[in-house]
């Protein structure tokens, strides 16, 4: 049969269906080797996997082949046309692809596929190794009948390969096997286009949470299998790409000692107690996931819901059951698709296990594997638990669907499925913390959260000129490269600009495009994948029947924000009868320019209303306002800080917006969000030289005003960067003034001191978010030397009842502060009583509050020995702690602390690595440490680490150069800009030196009338 016939065969096929929508796209099609094709029985020889797609576009894509049928209701009519898309399907190289070629891609072996892999693994914790046994089903194109196997094999040690053509089970001998660069290439001795290989193998089990490995708590220990994102190849041999989908079947032996063994599929008939088999999914190779436990079942939330925690921590799991129950619907819900029914032979549980000592995100299907603190919470948990662990559990079930159900076609693509995912979350974490009546003040400000933790988080770290834009140029395949793009800007940038997109493609509260567009993709088939034009086009078909649009076309809106780095600012200037408004490429140094679509929400003093959030126009060329502002009237542009931008303002505008900011009955007018947009803003401003630092100075002195979580927040990230570099600045210069930045901070604590205090009354029930803003300020404050914060920290410290002893009442919010505190200014005894005091916690997140404030110290010996402790075999610190104590090393104090720890870093590369959890946690420290070199030496010596060939950081390389280079960046502003914040702020204490002469006068007064 020729090849014409054979694509007439398959789409009279597709379109004769009448249960398929107008369009489908054909997402895998095997074919079998012979150049035959039985219509007849063509379902039985062939795997085909047709994925719906609700949008009407016809445009078609060199990602998928897409078939627009335009009379559904007449299954033999096929355009001519539809014979041509065959030809526009290129493979990665961009050759064009015919007959059963067209679906034999992937990067790391054209014209092959493995069909099914059958995986037994025998892991042996005792000896912290694992041995394998792989039985691959492996499919060639005939044209490359004659080219060796291929397959990633990471760090195994390959024992034997043994081959056997076609589906038969004569094996004999590969003719040769060679692995180099973690290629694993196979000369099969055969010219056929059907194999069966067997492959035994053997690999260690790490303790890092990568691939399969081994985890313990207590006196138990546990084995499970993260293969996310490219770890099967250090499991099993294989191709690993998210788009290459296969069925998959895991047996496990030697794990009958623990009481629990979990994975994505149901147990077969033939499990052992020697061995367990699971029944085979279809799926791609980082979906499958597997635990093998011994911990508690403590509690079922909801129904096929099971939370298991280790022995004696059955007493913390009522708030996460609460969450797990209201997160769970609430997904079914949203999504539209049931959890259920996801696939085929999935486990109908869903098994979600707190994870003593491992912190990765997890994609496998049926089980989730979280850290304990996100999971388990004491009654008197703080509010900082609360906030984080409620996203992180919200965000790890919304990955049931957002990362299996959904899939990227390449790791290109993830921002889609990322943001997607953490869309949901924070909206179904928003409604679980919402009050319809407002009158519970325990819940958490979602939505000043999300801008805080999202959106100026984002903006932040998108300003510097190497940032990575959402979507990269090409289809990523190398592993450093998958790692930044996941892991970096993609988990804040992505939510927060289909938050944005939604308030564009409607101004109704009630309806939801992008919950619309995610329920449909989500309603193919499991595992379907995606790519942002499958996305745009969903979007499109919702949005379309809008009355009202703001913009002509999603791809055009979107494409400027996603292929792009970086963002925009607005510039408001006054004019007669209003403002004019131009934009501008942000960055912290010089960019091209470009216009992006920028939705434009504003209100005025004359009749401010800070809840219509939603823009009321889209920009891309200067645009002007007709409105009437008098002499001290005032406008701010991006209401509540929901677009993804930042807004300038001309000088006169500015002096306007902070004398309302000075006065407090007008600065409570400005919705708390708005002020800290102000704050964030103007200090970025004048980071990148758009503004003064005098304009930026003058509106962070109006903190004295203010009490608000989201403002603090935003005044403490922004403030941190000028923190490291004056701390810096002054340290071995005996003329400048030590406390130069504290200066700052006093001048700004002012009403957060005098209003909320640092010692709440006990056995009192404040709202949530103001206990949270406490122990933030607090923190900081005692961080830094603020001598009040110190004061009341020492106060709290010991037991009122045993000053031999750590006080069990201090409040949770506030013991990160307390206990730094206390370490930072005292020395070896406050040290051993937090220690002994770690003993009796029955708590994760309460144990890592003390390894973080034991960080505090300025005991240079003592850190060092910390360090050492972190690398150690015997460390009694597990996997995820020692990341967590480095970091707080590098944050909580000063320089002297950061030098000691880009030293050990420098030094100690490798052991970091192995120790701390792979290249993922050692590239997350590089940023940590980069982000607080405070001075030219340190900011010399971490680039020269980075640039030498000794630097040992391996596949670690690509982000390191990255941190480098905004090292190198901001090393610019500390020549253009820091005598000047010096200078300033030494200037500029009138309001802190007549508080002084008033405090001392105050303290000669109360001397004489004592005497």
């Amino acid at each position: 049969m020729g090849a014409l016939n054979k694509i007439f065969v398959i789409f009279s096929i597709i379109v004769s269906i009448n249960s398929l929508p107008l369009r489908t796209r054909i997402d895998t099609v095997t074919f079998p080797s012979e150049d035959v094709i039985d219509p007849v029985n063509f379902q039985d020889n062939y795997n085909i996997n047709i994925v719906n797609d609700v949008s009407n576009s016809t445009e078609v894509e060199e990602e998928s082949l897409e078939v627009d049928n335009p009379n559904p209701g007449n299954s033999s009519e096929i355009l001519e046309d539809d014979y041509e898309l065959i030809n526009d399907v290129k493979n990665n190289n961009g050759v064009a692809l015919t007959k059963n070629e067209f679906m034999l891609t992937n990067q790391i072996r054209e014209g092959m596929v493995v069909t099914s892999y059958e995986i037994t693994l025998e892991p042996r914790v005792n000896d912290g190794s694992f041995s394998g046994v792989a039985l691959l089903r492996v499919q060639v194109q005939l044209s490359t009948a004659d080219d060796s196997l291929k397959f990633h094999v990471e760090e195994l040690d390959i024992q034997s390969v043994r081959v056997a053509a076609g589906a038969g089970s004569n094996f004999g001998d590969a003719d040769s096997i060679d692995v180099d660069d973690g290629i694993l290439e196979i000369e099969t001795g055969h010219e056929a286009t059907l194999y069966t290989i067997e492959i035994r193998y053997t690999g260690s089990l790490t303790k890092a949470g990568l691939g399969l490995y081994s985890g313990s708590y207590d006196t138990a220990n546990y084995v499970a299998m993260n293969l996310h994102p490219t770890n099967a190849r250090r499991v099993f041999p294989c191709i690993d790409e998210p788009n290459v989908h296969t069925t998959i079947s895991f047996n496990f032996a030697g794990v009958g000692n623990y009481q629990h063994v979990i994975a994505n599929s149901i147990l077969t008939d033939t499990s052992t107690s020697n061995e367990v088999q699971f029944s085979p999914m279809s799926g791609v190779t980082h979906l499958w996931g597997m635990v093998a436990h011994s911990m508690n079942a403590v509690n079922i939330p909801i129904t096929n819901v099971i939370l298991y925690a280790r022995p004696g921590r059955s007493n913390q799991d009522a708030q996460a059951n609460v969450a797990i129950n209201n997160f769970f619907s609430s997904f079914n819900t949203w999504t539209g698709k049931d959890y259920e029914s996801i696939i085929d032979n999935q486990d109908g549980r869903l098994h979600i296990m707190a994870m003593p000592d491992v912190d990765k995100e997890w994609y496998a299907l049926s089980t989730i594997c979280i850290w304990e603190p996100y999971v388990l919470m004491e009654s008197g948990a703080s509010v900082i638990q609360r906030k984080t662990g409620l996203t992180k559990l919200a965000e790890a079930i919304s990955r049931q669907w957002f990362g299996f159900v959904m899939v990227p076609d390449n790791w290109r693509y993830q921002w889609v499925v990322t943001g997607l995912g953490k869309y949901a979350a924070h909206r179904i974490f928003k409604d679980f913390q919402t009050d319809p009546l407002g009158l519970d003040e325990s819940l958490i400000d979602v939505n000043a959260v999300f801008v805080s933790d999202i959106i100026q988080e984002s903006l932040l770290h998108d300003a510097y000129t190497v940032a990575l834009p959402l979507e990269a140029a090409d289809d990523l395949f190398e592993e450093d490269e998958i790692r930044e793009n996941i892991n970096g800007l993609v988990k804040t940038k992505a939510p927060a600009i289909l938050h944005m997109l939604s308030m564009i493609l409607s101004q109704d509260p009630e309806k939801d495009h992008i919950k619309d567009a995610a329920a449909a993709l989500l309603q193919t088939d499991a595992l379907s994948n995606i790519n942002s034009r499958n996305f745009y086009d969903t979007v499109n078909g919702f949005w379309n029947s809008e009355p009202n649009k703001l913009i002509d076309d999603v791809i055009d809106f979107m494409e400027i924000w996603t292929l792009q780095n970086n963002y925009p600012l607005i510039r408001v200037d006054l004019r007669q009868g209003g403002v004019v408004v131009t934009q501008e490429r942000f960055g912290y140094s010089s960019r091209p320019q470009i216009n992006y679509m920028i939705p434009i929400s504003y209100t005025t003093s004359i009749n401010p209303n800070f809840d219509n959030i939603y823009p009321v126009m889209v920009m891309e060329t200067t645009q002007s306002f007709d409105m009437v502002l008098d002499e001290e009237d005032w406008v701010l542009f991006n209401i509540q800080g929901q677009g993804y931008y930042r807004v300038n303002y001309d000088n006169e505008l500015w002096e306007r917006i902070i004398e309302a900011l000075e006065d407090p009955d007008q600065r409570s007018i400005i919705h708390p969000i708005n002020r800290a947009t102000l704050v964030d803003d103007s200090l970025n401003l004048a980071r990148a030289g758009k503004i003064d630092y005098e304009i930026a100075f003058r509106v962070v002195l109006t903190m004295e005003h203010e009490t608000e979580y989201v403002v603090w927040k935003a005044f403490l990230r922004s403030m941190d960067f000028l923190r490291v570099r004056l701390l810096a600045y002054v340290d071995d210069d005996e003329d400048l003034d030590p406390a130069i930045y504290r200066r700052m901070v006093r001048r700004s604590i002012v009403a957060l001191e005098n209003e909320l205090g640092f010692t709440p009354e006990l056995n009192v029930n404040e709202p949530a978010m103001t206990s949270l803003v406490r122990g933030l300020v607090m923190r900081h404050a005692c961080t830094i030397g603020y001598q009040p914060c110190i004061a009341a920290a020492i106060d709290w410290f010991r037991d009122p009842n045993n000053k031999d002893a750590v006080n069990p009442n201090i409040p949770a919010d506030l013991r990160p502060a307390v206990f730094c505190a206390n370490v930072m200014s005292g020395g070896n005894e406050e040290r051993d009583l937090l220690l002994e005091y770690i003993e009796t916690l029955n708590n994760a997140h309460e144990r890592v509050v003390v390894l973080e404030s034991l960080a505090c110290s300025q005991d240079s010996n003592y850190i060092q020995s910390l360090l050492d402790q972190t690398i150690a075999a015997n460390s009694p610190y597990n996997t995820e702690e020692r990341s967590r104590i480095f970091k707080s090393i590098v944050t909580s104090t000063g320089p002297q602390n950061v030098r000691i720890a880009l030293n050990f870093l420098s030094l100690r590369t490798i052991e970091i690595r192995n120790m701390y959890g792979g290249a993922e946690k050692l590239e997350e420290i590089i940023h940590v440490v980069a982000r607080n070199l405070g001075d030219r030496d340190m900011a010399n010596d971490f680039t020269n680490w980075v640039n030498s060939l000794f630097s040992e950081l391996d596949d670690s390389l690509l982000t390191a150069e990255r941190a480098r280079d905004e090292v190198q960046q901001d090393l610019l502003w500390d020549n253009i800009h820091l005598d000047y914040v010096y200078e300033w702020i030494d200037e500029n204490d009138a309001h802190t030196v007549m508080v002084s002469v008033l405090l001392i006068t105050l303290g000669l007064f109360v001397t004489l009338f004592n005497q």
